[in-house]
């Protein structure tokens, strides 16, 4: 039940100021790349997906937690801070992978359950695309 609060209040803390650290460069980037049954949009459980190959590729020492160096600037240090509700100086996969839902949710302004190309390509979008890639 802790938990289930404390991620909560965290997902609502972040949906409402999503601030990822987003890619310095602009770059057009492949939809195709998050999309695999290539309808064009990446769905909730695609950009999840996405996020948890990220993670296990971002943790080269397999702990199963990324500390800010693993990040490589994926979040600023004070968004660690706040995906972090144990305090420990990492995330571990479930932590990453609710600030992933959170993003997703801040690129998706329709709510339409999917991100378009349009959506990808905003500032939003490119947070997402940051965690997932």
């Amino acid at each position: 039940m802790a938990f289930r609060l404390s991620s909560a209040i965290l997902l609502a803390a972040l949906v409402a100021a999503p601030a990822y650290a987003a890619p310095t460069t602009t770059t057009k980037v492949d939809i195709a790349a998050f999309d695999p049954d290539k309808d064009g949009t990446i769905d909730l459980k695609e950009a999840l997906a996405a996020g948890s190959a990220a993670f296990d590729k971002l943790d080269p020492d397999k702990d199963g937690t990324l500390d800010a160096k693993e990040l490589k600037g994926r979040v600023s240090e004070a968004d660690l801070k706040k995906l972090d509700p144990d305090n420990d100086g990492t995330l571990d996969k479930k932590e990453y992978l609710a600030a992933v839902e959170a993003q997703f949710k801040a690129a998706n302004p329709d709510n339409d359950g999917t991100i378009d190309a349009k959506e990808l390509a905003s500032p939003a979008g490119s947070a997402l695309v940051n965690l997932i890639r």
